[in-house]
This record gives C-alpha cells, structure tokens and sequence, in this order.
C-alpha cells in the first residue's frame, strides 16, 4: 500500500505544476485533431489506423448499429487498462484514463464531421499530418491515451518481446483486414496514412529542427576546440579514452549542432585536421544551453523554501 501512496502523492504534486496542465491542454487538443481525422477521412474512406484505434475500426463496422465508435474504443481499452495497472505508475495510469476518456468523448462530439477530400491519396497524407503532429506534440509533454503502448511494455516485460514488434504485428493483422474487408487499394492507403503518421508524430515528438550528436577523435583536440567549435559558437565536452590498436591516450571531443551547421563543421575540421575520425549521430530532445530550456520544455523551477 506504501507504493500506492507514493504514486498517488507524486500524481497530487504534478497537479500543482504548470507543465501538468499545459500538458493536459495540448492532450485535448491531440485528442480533437485525431477525432476529426478518425471522423472525417479514416471512417468515410474505409481507412484504419495502427493501434487500439485499428482495431475499433477493425469491428466497428459490423456492430455500428448497436454501438457507436466512441464506446467501442473504450470498451476496448478496460482490458488494457486492468493488464497494465500493476506494471505502470499510478500517476501514468492515471494520465492514461484522463486520455482515454478525453479522446472517447472528442470521438463522439466530432461524429459526423466532414472533411471534404476525395482523393483517397491526398485524404492519407493529410489526415497523417494533422493526427501525427497532434499526438506527437502530447507525447512530447508526457500525455497518454492508454492503448498498445501498455500492451506491448508488458508483453516486453514478461516475455521479452521488444514493443516494436508488437505494435508491427498489429499494423500488419490491421493493413490485412483492410484488404480482406473492402480492397487492396483501401489498405495499401491505409498503410500510407500509417507511415505519415509514424513520420510525423516523431517530428511532433523531437521538433523539426534536427539536432546532431558530435564525437570527434583528434591528435589535435585544442586546436579542433578553438578552430572548429568556438567558430560555431558551440560547447563541448572532452572525452579521456584509449585507442583500440596503439593503445595511446586520446581526448574525445563531444558536442551537439543543428543541422545547417553540419557542413560548416565538417569544412572547419578538414581544414584544421584532415586525420580526424568523426562520427554523426541523429538526436531526439536537446535541452540545455543555446538549445531548448527546461521552461520551454513546460519545467518551471520550484521557489525554495525559505
């Protein structure tokens, strides 16, 4: 019972922040964008989706008369929901219903909508865009609306089945009920519309300006610093190591850049030391100097007390 009282005490306290409720905005505001793009274009054009939401408008159309699409998806999530109580955060789970609910209610509030796209092409792609961006953006701030993801982190738990293949899996019974149910053409938009969707939520995720993890291996270290990064007017951090084969004693350089200033790096280093090994890493989240802030983030630091 002491562990329900942390976690209970920790949701109590994330109630008190700023960063809580900004999330919960932006997870109303994901919830109605994916709402309409469910109502609009995925129902009209007999369009899934990957996910819990796939496998609602899997059964949805053969029970439509007796349920509506909104119940269904949250009948479907109870199970999910009793399956992850004891391997996530009460704080998590918690969210995770607000979520659900948020987007259950947003499903039926939007019924009936249109959005005026004939083209089945065209319909995917933007419904991708809009539905990816909006979840992305609260998976960013930590928003939850339950679904595979529970299912597939306690099916990675307990029988080391990585998330990622339970969630192909998935996508792939979905996309192949699609085919069977209406056409080959209806599914192979449907995977269309999941691939923009995968594609965009990870930008919502990690923002549109692509950062680049920099590891630097330079007999030349001091002279890399001053020539290369401080003309970039980045930091950086060194790095004692060994090499593998000489076994000499090296100072590895690390420091993270943007995307427009990959090639100003890589002339500067080539000028200043053409020997250098150099290796380029895609990065996620930056949060630090010259990068984003923790406030930007949705942080706010706390007052301390006096």
């Amino acid at each position: 019972m002491n562990y329900l009282k942390e976690d209970f005490q920790e949701f109590t306290n994330a109630l008190r922040t700023w960063k809580f409720w900004y999330m919960l905005l932006t997870l109303t505001l994901g919830c109605f964008i994916f709402s309409f793009v469910v109502n609009g274009i995925l129902l009209p054009h007999n369009f899934f989706a990957g996910g819990v939401t796939g496998l609602a408008l899997l059964f949805y159309d053969s029970i439509k008369e007796y349920i509506s699409f909104s119940l269904l998806y949250a009948l479907l999530n109870i199970p999910i929901f009793i399956i992850g109580f004891r391997e996530f955060s009460l704080k998590f789970i918690i969210i995770s219903l607000i979520g659900m609910g948020i987007y259950s209610l947003s499903l039926q509030l939007t019924h009936g909508v249109e959005i005026s796209i004939n083209d089945p092409m065209l319909a995917a792609i933007f419904g991708g865009v809009l539905a990816g961006f909006g979840t992305g953006f609260y998976l960013r701030l930590g928003g939850s609306v339950g679904g595979l993801d529970i299912v597939g982190t306690v099916i990675k738990k307990r029988f080391a089945i990585p998330i990622g293949t339970v969630f192909n899996l998935v996508n792939i019974v979905v996309i192949f009920s699609n085919a069977y149910l209406y056409h080959l053409e209806t599914a192979l938009h449907t995977g269309v519309f999941m691939f923009v969707f995968s594609w965009s939520m990870q930008k919502g995720q990690v923002g549109l300006s692509q950062r680049k993890s920099i590891f630097i291996i330079s007999s030349k270290p001091n002279e890399v610093a001053e020539k290369v990064l401080k003309k970039l007017d980045r930091g950086f951090t060194y790095f004692n190591a060994s090499g593998g084969f000489a076994g000499e004693e090296k100072q590895v350089i690390y420091t993270v850049i943007n995307m427009l200033e990959l090639g100003r790096l890589k002339e500067y280093l080539f000028d200043t030391d053409p020997e250098a090994f150099i290796s380029v890493q895609d990065t996620g989240d930056v949060i630090g100097k010259r990068f984003l802030t923790w406030e930007d983030e949705g942080f706010r630091k706390r007052k301390k007390d006096n």
